[in-house]
Formats: structure tokens, C-alpha cells, sequence
């Protein structure tokens, strides 16, 4: 029988390795300007835990790590692209999630956010931020509680 110390070890470097290769991977997947690009960085991660794993001779338990840095990069990936493609794609659309990712794959705002990425330019702002008037709003809500205490003095 399996020792519990064992069990709750093995969780909780799998977890952490998982948030570990998430945060990586996403990383990597903004960084992938191209469907090409990023079919290449799912290679490396898939190469890096085979050669960890193979290569490494590590305890039982330490093998929890490659394992969670490989899920955690391929998921960080995509999520860091910002579209479905290949397997991701079918995926997606069967379970209806990432309506985003599928959205941009089938626009090719994608493609547009990637070639601004690319050209050094910023993101477009979703707000704006500018005050049309001279007076802020809440400017003008202090006036008018003035105003009103001053009529009722």
C-alpha cells in the first residue's frame, strides 16, 4: 500500500509544477507570432519533459514534476496564443469553450493583435480616458450638494 506522505507529496508538486508550466507557457504563447512558431514551442515543451523524464534520474516522487510542467505548458500555450488551432480547435468547438479563441481564429483578429506584437506597436485601448469636459462628473455632483445645502440654510 502506497504511503499517504507519498500521496499528498506527489499532489502537491504536481499541482505547483502544473501553475509553474502554466505561467511559462503562457508566457511562450504571447510570444508566438505565428501558428508555426507556436506548434514549435509545444515541441520543445513536449521534448523538455521527455528529456527530464528519460535522461534525469530522478526519485518517484520528483517525477510529479515534468508531468505538471508539461500539462501546465501545453495549457499555458494556447490560453497565451489566444486562438484555437489544430486539435485545440475541434476541441473547442465540441465543448463549446474559448468562444474567444475560436472567434479570433475565424476573423483573424488574431493574426492582427500578432502582427502589432510584432511591429512593436501598443494594444488598442478599449476606453478611453480623456474627459470631454473641463469639469469632471464629480466636480460637478460637489456643486450642485453645495447649491443645495446653501437653499436649505
Amino acid at each position: 500500500m502506497t504511503d499517504p506522505a507519498f500521496i499528498i507529496c506527489f499532489a502537491l508538486l504536481l499541482i505547483f509544477s502544473i501553475y509553474i508550466g502554466f505561467l511559462a507557457g503562457n508566457r511562450a504563447g504571447e510570444h508566438a507570432l505565428t501558428d508555426r512558431a507556436y506548434w514549435l514551442y509545444n515541441v520543445a515543451a513536449v521534448a523538455l519533459c521527455v528529456f527530464i523524464t528519460a535522461l534525469v534520474p530522478l526519485p518517484a516522487m520528483l517525477y510529479a514534476t515534468p508531468l505538471g510542467l508539461l500539462a501546465g505548458a501545453l495549457m499555458g500555450l494556447k490560453m497565451g496564443y489566444g486562438e484555437s488551432v489544430g486539435p485545440w480547435k475541434a476541441i473547442d468547438r465540441f465543448y463549446s469553450r474559448n468562444r474567444a479563441h475560436q472567434r479570433a481564429a475565424e476573423t483573424g483578429s488574431a493574426r492582427a493583435r500578432r502582427a502589432r506584437r510584432r511591429a512593436g506597436e501598443r494594444e488598442p485601448d478599449l476606453i478611453s480616458v480623456e474627459s470631454r469636459n473641463t469639469t469632471s462628473h464629480t466636480d460637478q455632483h460637489d456643486a450642485a450638494g453645495a447649491a443645495a445645502k446653501r437653499k436649505k440654510r
